[in-house]
């Protein structure tokens, strides 16, 4: 099992997050360490590096957290050969509804986009109820595309996996959302990815915090939905995984 995206180094895991890890390799063959801003990006790599061949890290910034930007592209820059990816970078429209915000949540994801395509990195786009402008402003490029915690409608989706560099991500939350299960009904699995977005959407609505392990809840969903054995899900999701990533395991 592979999860695509877990913010491992978020708050919640401060207190054991050695001990979440050495379960992760347990379970897992490898986690992609997702972030969001500078300072986390900053502790991934550090924690990557501790756990080098599992952890592979993506560094990100979020459209609606903070404004330093230039510094994690600067980090990015710095960091290219330690990477597996650009992420999580995009749009979102849930959170910002101004719409010179939005204008202005696309020049600096341009600026990632282009990016990935000078260091030939894969891109990890977050774009919750943005989703057809990402797709538009990515479409075309030849880079490795993940559409993470995808929750989109299934035309869109069924546009994004007509191109061979672009991979649809199912987060935990298929566990509970009808419009995710449609998605997955429809997805391929060589255009499909699993993902936890640790701490988030933890399936279980009382423990509060998401684990990576927990995407083979997900893959039992899946099942339960496509008829698809989830052993077939998961391999299927690890082998695009390290498709998708180039992952060297």
């Amino acid at each position: 099992m592979i999860d695509v995206h877990a913010h491992l180094c978020f708050p919640e895991f401060d207190r054991d997050r050695e001990e979440i890890i050495a379960r992760c390799k347990k379970e897992l063959t490898a986690v992609v360490l997702a972030t969001a801003r500078y300072g986390e990006c900053v502790e991934a790599l550090k924690t990557a590096g501790m756990h080098k061949d599992f952890l592979f890290p993506t560094l990100g910034y979020h459209p609606t957290e903070g404004s330093d930007y230039e510094k994690v592209l600067d980090l990015i820059k710095r960091n290219k050969d330690r990477i597996a990816g650009i992420g999580e970078v995009g749009l979102d429209y849930h959170w910002e509804k101004d719409l010179q915000k939005q204008e202005r949540q696309k020049e600096i994801f341009s600026q990632f986009i282009d990016l990935a395509e000078k260091l030939k990195l894969p891109l990890v786009i977050h774009s919750w109820e943005a989703e057809r402008d990402c797709f538009e402003m990515v479409k075309g490029k030849e880079i490795n595309i993940i559409f993470h915690c995808y929750s989109g409608p299934v035309d869109l989706a069924r546009e994004i996996i007509q191109h061979e560099n672009m991979w649809i991500s199912i987060s935990t939350n298929i566990c509970f959302s009808k419009q995710l299960r449609k998605v997955a009904k429809m997805l391929p699995l060589d255009r499909l990815l699993l993902e936890t977005d640790s701490p988030f959407l933890d399936p279980d609505r009382e423990r509060k915090r998401n684990t990576p392990w927990n995407i083979k809840l997900s893959a039992e969903k899946i099942e339960k939905e496509t008829g698809t054995p989830k052993e077939k899900v998961l391999g299927a999701a690890r082998q695009n995984a390290i498709r998708a990533f180039r992952l060297k395991l």
